[in-house]
């Protein structure tokens, strides 16, 4: 069985070797936080559903704790009467984490706002590189919040971590010269611009729609707004005051307004690809995607759902083509296809290729290459 130690050593190197990690102050970080630390004993388990429990299979917990990967350590918020099974919290890839603090361009003397304490890591981690006086921590849930202190209580370090809802960041102690996010927002809070200095950063995940998450950049200007590039895609637990409301596929005795044959190839698979399907999300106002088996059990369909549950579209295998239907006040597959239309007719630019601007009155808008090149609103 290999020790923490080695583990630990073995995992910071293959960061650094990947690129992932390369700001020497950062890497000195990561080397003196062990994160076995912050994943608890019992109760967690891998994003493929496996039980994690140092006592019964030390090995196992251990692998996993330093494996590049997300833990899941909390599910339905710990309601089990709820039964939904949907993940709520937990320690994020190491691979992630370092992207986002990398992205955050951390200073000597920063100080730094974290939304979303969760297990305490990446707490700790800032708290390695800028001083535990220079870090505050917010978390929204108590438990969680509880387990992260006892971490950081092991790992040497003493960030102030508050309970609250971290929507409205953090007043006591603002501004900040960086604020970082560990959950997914549609919508950057008011709050985080401005508990922001000017030429500050608000470093957080963004997203149109669950599952086409990317890791956005935001310089805050003196007038209020924020600008910034994506970095790549990510994907992060949404903060809860922005959960999607539920969705579901049409049943199977829904019947459509419209109904037409597609030709030319599968027209599901670029919707199943983050680097196509991302800029679709930004193009098509409030909708959502899924897919589920086809009638029969011959393949897969698409279906799609406006926010407000009033439209839907599928499409299906039919024979050696494939069938669109679609109901409702909007066309959602023909918005779906005019925007993939777009998307080529642009050059068929890659997530990285967009950025995101919160104007001061708090409207989004994404756009392409620059701010002030072609975009979408998203209000």
């Amino acid at each position: 069985m290999l020790s923490a130690a080695r583990r630990h050593r073995a995992l910071i190197d293959s960061l650094t070797a990947s690129g992932a990690l390369s700001d020497r102050r950062l890497v000195s970080a990561f080397r003196s936080v062990p994160r076995h630390f912050f994943v608890p004993l019992h109760g967690a388990v891998t994003t493929s559903g496996a039980p994690l429990d140092a006592d019964r299979a030390p090995e196992r917990w251990l692998e996993a704790a330093y494996a590049d990967a997300p833990i899941v350590t909390r599910i339905d918020d710990g309601d089990a009467d709820r039964g939904e099974g949907v993940p709520t919290s937990s320690c994020s890839a190491p691979g992630v984490v370092a992207r986002m603090l990398e992205a955050a361009g951390l200073r000597d003397g920063d100080r730094v706002l974290e939304v979303g304490t969760g297990t305490g890591w990446t707490a700790a981690l800032l708290a390695a590189r800028l001083g535990d006086d220079r870090v505050a921590s917010v978390e929204i849930d108590p438990q969680v919040l509880e387990a992260a202190r006892a971490g950081l209580v092991r790992a040497g370090r003493s960030p102030r971590t508050v309970h609250g809802d971290g929507e409205h960041g953090l007043a006591e102690g603002a501004p900040y010269d960086r604020v970082v996010a560990t959950c997914a927002a549609t919508r950057v809070p008011r709050a985080w611009i401005e508990q922001t200095v000017p030429g500050g950063l608000v470093v957080l995940p963004w997203t149109a729609m669950e599952g086409a998450g990317v890791l956005a950049r935001l310089t805050v200007h003196g007038d209020g707004s924020a600008s910034g590039p994506f970095l790549g895609g990510l994907g992060f637990m949404p903060l809860r005051s922005q959960r999607p409301p539920p969705a579901a596929a049409p049943s199977a005795e829904a019947q459509p307004d419209e109904t037409r044959l597609l030709h030319g190839g599968d027209p599901i698979a670029p919707l199943t690809r983050f680097a196509t399907a991302f800029p679709v999300t930004v193009m098509v106002p409030r909708w959502r995607m899924g897919l589920r088996p086809a009638p029969g059990g011959t393949g897969r369909r698409l279906w799609l759902a406006s926010d407000d549950g009033r439209s839907w579209a599928q499409v299906v295998p039919a024979g050696t083509a494939w069938r669109a239907e679609q109901a409702g006040p909007r066309s959602l597959w023909d918005e779906v296809e005019a925007a993939q239309e777009e998307w080529r007719s642009l050059g068929g630019p890659g997530p990285d290729r967009f950025g995101l601007t919160v104007s001061a009155d708090g409207r989004h808008r994404v756009w392409l290459d620059t701010p002030d090149g072609a975009g979408w609103d998203q209000d």
